[in-house]
């Protein structure tokens, strides 16, 4: 029983190690592993077409991106080979989708609508030659008109009376509400005034208080290592490679002078990459571009926990939490 449950518990760790080694091995793979990117474009007569491409893990998984002028952005994903999410195909699917409810729900044809008026009214007039007319009704229907009317003679009278007694009581609520009216005015206007004071006042206070908050020592070492961090990732983020050749031309010479005499200035930091063909007798814009690079996950996990557990900079957001409240 003892060996048993020796080789049972044996079994267990192997398989836990198994399955920590591989998660061990796949957070490898996702910090360190980088993901390489490269571009290419071209302007021509003025046209503008770039393409962009970003692959991981020897292009198991890849993004490429097309554009051109006057027409859509083409933006497709690759999982080993197979098109998991084009966005061109999604919005045809979309726009076929939409047809199809709209052929499915159409309005009714003109005769349709015509037949069921015809019935409509057919209907009404039956149900009017059912009733049955008696013969003393029109003589009722006649004097309980006239009664009518004497009543509505009587309730005008009635009316014009007290309409002559409410529009003196009217005027006098009237005024009554329009001085009230006038003291609540000016009250509002003062309410209004402090209150603007002491929004004033408050924000002088914050502004104060910012100030002193910008001052500290802390403040500024935190800024500095935010600095630091952000060209840090800028830096590994840049294309390692790139290529631009240019077709430039002004009808000035003396311009296209200035040009290449700044373009031979910045010679050290570009050393060739830039190349420019000149035109001094027209005015010329062509040349095409591309760019290569790759960058890991880890410099952007390094940069966060550097930032994370930076204590100048958790200082300065309880200091900014504290303003708030």
């Amino acid at each position: 029983m003892v060996s048993i449950l020796f080789t049972i518990l044996k079994i267990i760790g192997i398989v836990i190690l198994v399955i920590l080694g591989l998660v061990l091995f796949i957070l490898l793979l996702i910090l360190f592993v980088p993901v390489r990117y490269i571009g290419t474009g071209d302007y021509q007569n003025r046209l503008f077409a770039v393409k962009v491409r970003a692959s991981w893990l020897l292009h198991m998984i890849s993004v490429r991106g097309e554009y051109q002028n006057e027409q859509a952005l083409h933006i497709y994903l690759k999982v080993c080979g197979i098109t998991i999410y084009d966005n061109l195909k999604t919005d045809n699917k979309k726009i076929k989708n939409k047809k199809g409810k709209s052929t499915k729900t159409k309005p009714e044809s003109p005769g349709e609508i015509q037949a069921a008026s015809s019935e409509d009214t057919v209907s009404e007039d039956t149900l009017l030659e059912s009733i049955p007319l008696e013969k003393n009704n029109g003589d009722e229907f006649y004097e309980h008109i006239d009664s009518e009317k004497e009543k509505n003679a009587r309730d005008d009278f009635q009316s014009k009376l007290r309409d002559g007694s409410d529009k003196k009581t009217g005027i006098i609520q009237k005024i009554k509400i329009f001085l009230i009216n006038f003291v609540n005015f000016f009250k509002n206007i003062k309410f209004t005034i402090h209150k603007v004071c002491d929004t004033i006042v408050k924000i002088k206070d914050n502004i104060k208080y910012y100030l002193e908050v910008l001052q500290l020592d802390s403040t500024k070492r935190a800024f500095a290592s935010c600095q630091k961090q952000l060209t840090r990732v800028l830096r590994k983020l840049s294309p390692r490679k790139y290529r631009i050749n240019l077709h430039l031309g002004f009808d000035d010479p003396a311009v296209m002078g200035e040009v290449l005499a700044v373009w031979g200035m910045f010679y050290p930091l570009h050393q060739g990459s830039i190349d420019i063909q000149p035109e001094f007798e027209q005015s010329v814009i062509e040349g095409e571009f591309s760019f290569q690079g790759f960058v890991s996950v880890f410099v952007f996990v390094r940069a966060a926990c550097i930032l994370f557990f930076d204590k100048d900079i958790k200082h300065l957001i309880k200091q900014l939490k504290r303003s708030e409240n």
